[in-house]
């Protein structure tokens, strides 16, 4: 069926006029300062203390005493220490709302004592790809049915000729992490270990 509009939807974001996927160009240098400015205001002392104050006074005394043991290995690192070193994306979502991008996101950050902990953060980008109520009534003309139930979207990464979309964190999850080795691979994966979030 041939485009009936032209559907214009927020900067860096256009619907491809052959599959109609919704097209979504991402800068990789954004994404990764993004990440790392999130994690440093994380694991800063500021917010380590925050976090325990507010946990304080909404949990039963036995699970905060969990999370205080949980924090420990963590609660007086150096975030100027921090270093990314490895970033996948593990899923997209889109609806009526909202665009937002999945991140695992593995660091090395070293505590006071100048250990290294190996960690890791389950990381939700969000960005408001549709623009104005007008823009999205066309764009929900221009789909159908589609607009409220599938969108299939195409990522781009530091394409030049458009605009990029700006990104926003709307959820960040800590996880502990570990590196395994696949023989047949020959190579060494960072996988999250399970149950450790806090």
């Amino acid at each position: 069926m041939p485009i009936k509009k032209n559907i214009e939807l927020n900067q860096g974001c256009f619907l491809n006029p052959t599959d109609k996927k919704i097209v979504v160009n991402l800068a990789s240098e954004d994404i990764l300062t993004l990440i790392t400015q999130e994690l440093k205001t994380r694991y800063s002392p500021e917010t380590q203390k925050q976090a325990l104050e507010g946990s304080s006074q909404l949990l039963p005394d036995f699970v905060f005493q969990e999370l205080l043991k949980r924090q420990e290995q963590v609660i007086n690192v150096n975030p100027d220490t921090l270093i990314v070193v490895n970033c996948n994306i593990t899923g997209t979502e889109i609806d009526e709302l909202e665009f937002d991008l999945n991140v695992e996101a593995y660091f090395v950050i070293a505590d006071t004592t100048g250990q290294n902990h190996f960690r890791a953060n389950r990381i939700v980008l969000w960005s408001n790809i549709w623009g104005d109520e007008e823009k999205l009534f066309d764009l929900e003309d221009e789909l159908g049915e589609q607009f409220w139930t599938n969108y299939q979207i195409q990522l781009l990464f530091d394409e030049k000729e458009q605009q990029t979309i700006e990104l926003e964190v709307s959820q960040t999850d800590d996880y502990a992490a570990r590196l395994q080795f696949y023989p047949s691979l020959k190579i060494f994966l960072p996988s999250i270990v399970p149950f450790t979030e806090f």
